[in-house]
């Protein structure tokens, strides 16, 4: 069974029989996780949950990152969940469409807090997490992703195998901890639909977090569960995805790492815009100002003709999920940050304009290669006739398009300048990329 050949690798995978450069991506991970969630604890959904978690209280377990006092594991994973995912600056696996990094990273970090494991435990859960997460969506893509956001659920899966992982379970207890995480896995793209939805996505990835962490501990207490739960004729890669892939879940297990195919984020707001606001920064390096377009022609794929298609975006949240917003702001402000996505933007005259001159269409070469390439094609016509073209299979991030190390550190600066003090934020970006020396991870926190 699959369920069987997923832990077996997961409980004989080591931190010394890592390659180098896995334990090397995992840290990187790690660092931008915390980074994200740095800036996400300052967000509406950041400060609601807090109050939340704060008013609850509990034995002080593990650490709410940007919090001095310690708080349980579970309510850790879902705080720290939550953060990452806020402001759309997690990273991303693209042909499996996860989210990975926000649901596990705070489970496995949770757990290891909780039991004073070592920075080489965290570092191989969060390898073996994303392993088996991203095996497990890129079965069901791209049919689950019409709706159900794979981050929520496949990450479910993943956080639980991370937690597990961490807390040295063995086989029997990991394959009930798959069979708790698939009855708890959930996150439904309706609310992508909606104004109002939108701000509730970031519950997907921490309630995924905290229920992975859950299912481990329920499977280390001796609760147990189906031995079937992802290959069961009412399992969940029947149940949610009719045309589920089962071989994509064992395909190559072992032979190389999917965490090394990790894109990384440098632009606020959703991955299937982040092409686009590539091409647009790209005419504004070459002096076209918004004034000389006559009309700024956009081709993408389906999915991104469907989610973020909105030319006239009325919250932050849809201002996020708007390639013609967000492309603009690339071409008449350069950047596509956090303090882009504000109300003062959302009634900029300039971009109102520029937006009303932009189209999205589906270009269908760009729509059969999805979501292997996450891509998009720019036109634009100028008020003097003059035509532009512009095209990227592979936005900024990903492993053919890479971030560099600097940069990834840059933009650590960069948000967690948003909750921690200077003095604290070179001290924090060293501890975490030392993190295999700490024997035990509570110790990184002591700074």
């Amino acid at each position: 069974m699959i369920e069987e050949k997923l832990v077996d690798f997961a409980c004989e995978t080591t931190y010394e029989n890592l390659p180098k450069e896995v334990i090397r991506q995992a840290r990187v991970c790690l660092l931008d996780l915390v980074g994200a969630a740095c800036a996400g604890a300052t967000a509406l959904p950041g400060h609601v949950v807090t109050g939340i978690i704060e008013d609850m209280g509990g034995a002080p377990q593990a650490v709410l990152i940007g919090r001095k006092e310690k708080i349980p594991a579970l309510t850790a994973a879902l705080g720290n969940g939550l953060y990452a995912h806020s402001h759309e600056l997690d990273d991303l696996h693209r042909s499996s469409i996860l989210r990975p990094g926000s649901p596990i990273i705070p489970a496995a970090l949770a757990a290891a807090e909780k039991i004073g494991a070592s920075g080489k435990d965290l570092l191989t859960a969060i390898v073996v997490g994303y392993e088996v997460g991203i095996r497990i969506a890129e079965a069901l893509t791209p049919t689950h992703y019409n709706f159900w956001h794979t981050t929520g659920t496949c990450g479910t899966f993943a956080a639980a195998i991370a937690a597990c992982k961490v807390m040295k379970l063995n086989r029997e207890q990991m394959i009930n901890a798959l069979g708790h995480a698939g009855t708890q896995a959930a996150g439904l793209m309706e609310l992508h639909y909606s104004p109002e939805g939108m701000i509730s996505k970031p519950l997907h990835a921490s309630k995924a977090a905290q229920n992975g962490l859950f299912s481990a501990l329920l499977a280390a207490g001796g609760y147990t569960s189906t031995r079937t739960i992802l290959s069961g004729e009412k399992g969940f890669l029947k149940v949610f995805a009719p045309h589920a892939k089962f071989e994509k879940v064992m395909e190559g297990l072992g032979d190389s790492f999917q965490i090394m195919d990790i894109s990384f984020r440098l632009y606020a707001s959703t991955r299937n815009t982040h092409a686009g606001i590539d091409l647009g920064l790209r005419l504004r390096e070459q002096g076209i100002k918004p004034e000389d377009i006559e009309l700024l022609r956009i081709q993408t794929y389906s999915v991104a003709r469907e989610l973020v298609g909105d030319p006239f975006p009325t919250t932050i949240y849809e201002a996020k999920f708007s390639l013609p917003f967000c492309v603009s702001t690339a071409l008449v402000y350069g950047h596509v940050g956090i303090e882009d996505f504000s109300y003062e933007r959302l009634h900029d005259p300039v971009l109102g304009d520029l937006m009303s001159h932009c189209t999205v269409e589906v270009d269908p070469i760009l729509d059969a290669n999805y979501p292997e390439k996450w891509a998009a094609k720019l036109s634009v016509i100028l008020r003097d006739g003059t035509v532009l073209h512009e095209q990227t299979d592979y936005p900024k991030g990903d492993p053919e398009n890479k971030i560099t190390f600097e940069e990834l550190q840059t933009k650590f600066r960069r948000l967690s300048s948003m909750l921690l003090p200077p003095s604290k934020i070179e001290v924090w970006l060293e501890q975490i990329l030392k993190v295999d020396k700490f024997d035990n991870i509570a110790d990184m926190w002591k700074i």
